[in-house]
């Protein structure tokens, strides 16, 4: 980017920013920052892509005559329901939807959306339309969404007669069909709620149902539901107990150190931990399985997808980063263009591939995916992965891993149910009815037509 665009972009940028400035004003070019500005930046937990960032800072001053103050805070640290006292705020995606809720936030300018200069259409459709919009309104710039996908080795699969699964049927064949342990998911406290979700997004998600996790009239869960129990059901017939103290990293480790054959997580160029591991053995990346069959919640009834289906709905907000410009801002239009700036087609990939939080958003990428992914991972794995990735954020259905208030407290609750059926203390129908019984309670403490707003919201409904 040459030193002079950025100036001309934050007069491009002001208008349709604050709303308020005159055409006399966009005369007289009072568009940019005095001398001497500096933007406050909050990095929500996330050190790493914290860090990456700040070996940029003097790139960006350079630039744009804008300095930029880092901070990290943790999350527990982090009131998404207060205005925080900063120009920038960057964190997991799914605090979109309180931050959007508490009203800090500065929608995305329409002509940012259209501007082909931003390369806004290269973003993958699913991030540009369902993660970072609130009541169906872009309302902050991606850094990246992973959707889980599976590892597996070719060469074992092969020796078993199997091949890498395509639904969730094949995906229990292939895992009776090799030793044990087979297979490792992410079951750890935190983590196995949203694998659940993952795994039951197929069934779930109905094209005709806005209903999955929640009833949209009523606030009433769904999580106790039969595609929900029918996933865990899988899910306990093919999981090892291992995978109970497993998160994505830990699985990660498992499958490059030859522990399992097949492996649900995601890759990440972040992973320092399994940096020096050389792998003997073939690798390969497809999305995580499908099913031809899906519930229908308005009739209670199972039904069979088209044919043209392949069976498979991405879960958005597993994990994933954004940044958001805030309202107590002075400088709105600088503060946007630094967000634009650190995710563009030139340094997106630099900043955003050091968080083991974030992915690949945009299809320019996919040609360049070896900068995302581990250092154990063959280049043929890799390209797998860019092409699974583009496949499963591209998607027209998706699933949203709870993007609401309270969703800790909604995935701590998931998370015990799943745990509690994997280790055969109750079964899977009994573990979930007990979690949308506690789901219940904490709508009803956090209001239910407040959540039943915020809800709906995360839909894309007003």
């Amino acid at each position: 980017m040459k030193r002079r665009l950025l100036p001309l972009l934050f007069a491009f940028l002001a208008l349709p920013l604050t709303g308020c400035p005159t055409q006399k004003d966009a005369d007289e070019g009072q568009a940019g920052p005095p001398p001497g500005t500096t933007l406050r930046l909050i990095v929500v937990e996330d050190p790493s892509l914290a860090q990456s960032i700040g070996y940029l800072q003097s790139e960006w001053k350079a630039q744009s005559g804008v300095a930029l103050v880092i901070e990290t805070v943790a999350q527990e640290e982090f009131d998404p329901g207060t205005a925080p006292d900063a120009d920038v705020v960057i964190a997991p995606s799914w605090l979109l939807g309180a931050a959007c809720e508490a009203g800090w936030v500065v929608p995305m300018p329409e002509k940012v959306i259209q501007n082909d200069e931003n390369n806004w259409p290269d973003i993958f459709s699913l991030i540009r339309y369902q993660e970072i919009t609130w009541k169906g309104k872009p309302m902050a710039v991606p850094f990246g969404s992973p959707a889980p996908v599976l590892y597996y080795r070719p060469d074992l699969l092969k020796e078993a007669g199997q091949r890498a699964p395509a639904t969730w049927k094949e995906y229990e064949e292939v895992v009776a069909s090799l030793k044990a342990p087979a297979v490792a998911e992410p079951l750890a406290e935190g983590w196995a709620g949203l694998t659940l979700l993952a795994r039951a997004a197929n069934y779930a998600t109905h094209p005709d149902n806005l209903s999955t996790l929640f009833r949209i009239d009523t606030m009433e869960p769904l999580i106790g539901g039969a595609p929900f129990v029918h996933a865990l059901e899988k899910m306990v017939r093919s999981s090892d107990a291992a995978s109970l103290e497993m998160d994505p990293a830990a699985v990660r480790a498992a499958f490059w150190q030859g522990k399992v054959a097949m492996a649900i997580t995601w890759p990440t160029a972040a992973d320092e931990a399994i940096a020096d591991i050389k792998p003997e053995f073939p690798a390969g990346v497809v999305e995580i399985p499908g099913s031809p069959g899906v519930y229908d919640v308005g009739e209670a009834t199972w039904e069979k997808r088209d044919r043209e289906s392949d069976g498979r709905v991405s879960t958005l907000g597993v994990a994933g980063r954004v940044g958001m410009v805030t309202k107590q801002s002075p400088w709105p239009e600088p503060a946007l263009q630094l967000l634009l700036w650190l995710t563009n087609q030139k340094w997106g990939s630099q900043v955003c591939s050091q968080s083991p939080a974030t992915t690949l958003f945009r299809e320019s990428s996919v040609g360049g995916v070896s900068a995302w992914v581990e250092a154990p991972m063959p280049d043929e794995a890799a390209q797998d992965y860019g092409e699974a990735i583009a496949s499963a954020l591209g998607r027209r259905q998706c699933m949203s891993a709870l993007a609401i208030p309270g969703r800790p407290r909604y995935l701590a609750a998931l998370d015990a149910a799943v745990r509690a059926a994997v280790t055969k203390e109750k079964t899977p129908e009994e573990a979930l009815q007990q979690a949308a019984q506690d789901w219940r309670k904490i709508t009803e403490e956090l209001g239910v037509d407040k959540q039943k707003a915020a809800y709906r919201a995360s839909l894309g409904l007003k």
